[in-house]
């Protein structure tokens, strides 16, 4: 895959470096959190019970619309995260499938769902995405292990020694919000970029490429504050990743990734899905019309 290198930055044991790939903007879409701050999209409970693994989303507009996987979607009965990227086309209905995050709270507070300031964290997202993937290749749709979420947002609680009343991951976030903003305030957005790595000691921890610049720079800050959260769970090394590595294992593994066997599944909206795995790394490329609109790549927690 041909990629610009634009920046690398460092700020205790993270590393990031920010990239572009030719194929920028080429499809014209908005991002789910802007959509529902807009008003242009209504994301509530398939029913008045309610489906702790379903979701309806109404998208109200004429634009397609986008939702990442990772996104934390707050309110209703209780708070999710979205299994998968999704690309909803105009004036639709649909279902997405979703995890809970909030165990220990199953009451209405709000008709709607709102969005919220970061992405879940990176191991969350990539045992998520191992199971979805053997969900699907399973035929049993984008469906992950919701005791194992659970058992994620218990880890975290714990490890950031917060006590939450309804086991919610957002409570952690705000608990140590301070913490974590520190972070985003020392890594600065480059606007050409429409791609990141992100790197904890040596350990390449996440990778994201979107379509548009406009969508890549609203989840920037909420990237660095999901990352945030698992890089303060790790361990600092005194040998920090040099701009040279850093750059050297983008490059190579976006040289490769064409190379990694996929496996090809619907979208939950529109598009489809390649799907693939190795030995270190989960994740998934979602494109529609010919285009890329999301990739994302996810350690297993293995250094690589």
């Amino acid at each position: 895959m041909l990629t610009k290198v634009i920046s690398f930055q460092q700020y205790k044991s993270l590393g990031i470096v920010q990239f572009a790939i030719p194929d920028q903007d080429s499809f014209e879409y908005i991002s789910g959190p802007r959509a529902i701050k807009e008003n242009l999209v209504d994301v509530k409970e398939v029913d008045a019970s309610g489906s702790v693994n379903n979701l309806t989303v109404y998208n109200l507009s004429g634009k397609f619309i986008f939702f990442m996987d990772g996104d934390i979607l707050s309110g209703a009965k209780q708070n999710r995260v979205l299994n998968t990227s999704v690309l909803l086309a105009p004036n639709t209905k649909t279902n997405i499938p979703v995890s809970c995050v909030e165990q220990g709270r199953w009451s209405r507070v709000s008709d709607k769902f709102g969005s919220t300031e970061f992405i879940s964290p990176t191991k969350l997202r990539a045992e998520k995405s191992h199971k979805v993937t053997f969900n699907l290749n399973e035929d049993l749709g984008h469906v992950s292990d919701q005791g194992q979420v659970w058992g994620n947002v218990a880890s975290y609680s714990a490890s950031f020694q917060v006590r939450s009343a309804t086991s919610s991951l957002n409570d952690v976030y705000n608990e140590k919000k301070d913490q974590f903003e520190d972070f985003v305030t020392n890594f600065k957005i480059d606007n050409e970029a429409n791609g990141i790595s992100i790197f904890v000691n040596k350990t390449l921890l996440n990778l994201e490429i979107f379509n548009r610049k406009d969508i890549f720079a609203e989840y920037f800050p909420k990237l660095l504050r999901g990352t945030a959260m698992e890089a303060f769970r790790i361990k600092a090394k005194k040998e920090k990743i040099t701009e040279a590595e850093a750059k050297y294992k983008m490059i190579t593994f976006l040289d490769k990734i064409e190379e990694i066997p996929m496996d090809a599944h619907p979208g939950v909206g529109v598009g489809n899905e390649k799907r693939f795995e190795t030995k270190e790394l989960t994740g998934f490329e979602l494109e529609y019309n010919k285009s890329l609109i999301h990739l994302t790549a996810l350690n297993l927690g293995k250094d690589n």
